[in-house]
C-alpha cells in the first residue's frame, strides 16, 4: 500500500525554513530514515494558503507558545477551541491541534 514518504514545501529560503520545521516537527535534516520534509526553492510562490498545509498535534498546551517563539504567527482560532491556525515564517498555514482532554 502506498504511504507518505515526504512533505514538500515550496519556499523562498529553504535553509531558514528547514530550521523552523526541524524544531517544530523534530525532523532530522538530511535524514530519509522516516517521514521527512523537502524544502524546495521556487522562483515564484503561489499565494498562501496554497503551498502546503500541515496539521501538527500538540503534546501539551505550552507547545503553541513554542511554535510562536520559533517564528509562527497566529492567524485565527477554531471557534470550538480544537485548533489554532498558524502561518510559518513564509506564510504557509499549519493547524496546531490541541491535546485531547
Amino acid at each position: 500500500m502506498p504511504h507518505l514518504d515526504a512533505i514538500v514545501i515550496h519556499c523562498r529560503q529553504p535553509a531558514a525554513l528547514a530550521g523552523f520545521y526541524a524544531e517544530v516537527l523534530g525532523l532530522l535534516l538530511g535524514s530519509r530514515d522516516a517521514l521527512h520534509a523537502w524544502l524546495t526553492p521556487v522562483r515564484a510562490l503561489e499565494p498562501a494558503p496554497g503551498r502546503v498545509h500541515l496539521d501538527v498535534r500538540l503534546d501539551v498546551a505550552g507547545d503553541l507558545d513554542r511554535l510562536i517563539a520559533l517564528g509562527a504567527t497566529r492567524q485565527w482560532e477554531d471557534p470550538k477551541g480544537r485548533w489554532t491556525v498558524l502561518a510559518d515564517p513564509e506564510g504557509n498555514l499549519l493547524c496546531a491541534m490541541y491535546p485531547a482532554t
